[in-house]
């Protein structure tokens, strides 16, 4: 079985965590390849919407594999690859110029929270439930997860939840700022819908520099930044900008 199964449909692609025996747990092996299909969806103008999901529905996902621990994670040579493998996926979702939506089903525990941080919008039915039971573990955050986690909550919530070491219901998690919204189980598909309508429908140079102008300023960057000044060039230099603006001229929605 594939366990990451990759699903397109016109300009959106949906990645499905595929190892609902095991409530969708990355194995090294995952990690690693879910970094080398963002890298390559981020590459594909086509693309406009990226959708993570976990298969079936009792999990988004539990996180990392613990079975694999042993082996690939044990003395701090093989948790520093581990690690690696962790963020580079994380890091590749972060930067994805895509807007990135995680579907969560169930749970998303440890690195599958971390996962959906990673990601723009997190929508969660009402039975999911989330957190970051790492202490139960021995485990500790790297810091990839960190800068994932750290996109949705100040250190000392973070710190929380890890002390707390239990799950928070759907509501909590929205109030949190974890989840972006709530839906009922049956509205989830829908929903996901109308966000893709509604991306699809905004400038993807403005998603995808709005993504790299607040990575710039949350890493120490300023207005000298050759990297800001690029930014800059391709927005205002694009036709996205150009048809925005004679829409908005000619008083009619514009068509990117």
């Amino acid at each position: 079985m594939n366990e990451l199964l990759v699903e397109r449909s016109g300009p959106v692609a949906t990645i499905v965590l595929n190892r609902p025996q095991s409530l969708n747990a990355l194995t090294f092996a995952m990690w690693r390849e879910l970094a080398r299909l963002v890298r390559a969806f981020s590459t594909d103008r086509d693309i406009r919407v990226l959708i993570l999901r976990g298969a079936g529905e009792r999990a988004f996902s539990a996180g990392a594999d613990i079975h694999e621990f042993p082996v690939l994670r044990t003395g701090g040579a093989a948790a520093a690859t581990y690690d690696a493998a962790v963020a580079e996926a994380l890091r590749a979702i972060i930067e994805a110029p895509q807007a990135v939506i995680a579907v969560i089903r169930g749970i998303a525990v440890g690195g599958g929270l971390e996962l959906a941080a990673a990601c723009d919008l997190r929508i969660a039915t009402e039975d999911a439930r989330l957190g970051l039971p790492i202490a139960r573990l021995g485990v500790m955050p790297g810091l990839g997860e960190c800068r994932a986690l750290l996109r949705l909550l100040p250190p000392g919530k973070i710190v929380e939840l890890i002390l707390r070491s239990e799950l928070v219901d759907a509501e909590e998690a929205h109030r949190l700022g974890l989840v972006s919204e709530v839906v009922a189980v049956d509205r989830l598909e829908a929903r996901v819908r109308e966000w893709v309508e509604r991306l699809t429908a905004l400038s993807p140079d403005t998603i995808r520099a709005t993504k790299a102008v607040l990575q710039l300023a949350t890493s120490g960057g300023d207005e000298r930044d050759e990297r800001y000044r690029e930014l800059l060039d391709s927005v205002y230099s694009g036709e996205a900008y150009r048809e925005g603006v004679r829409a908005f001229l000619e008083k009619r929605s514009p068509n990117f």
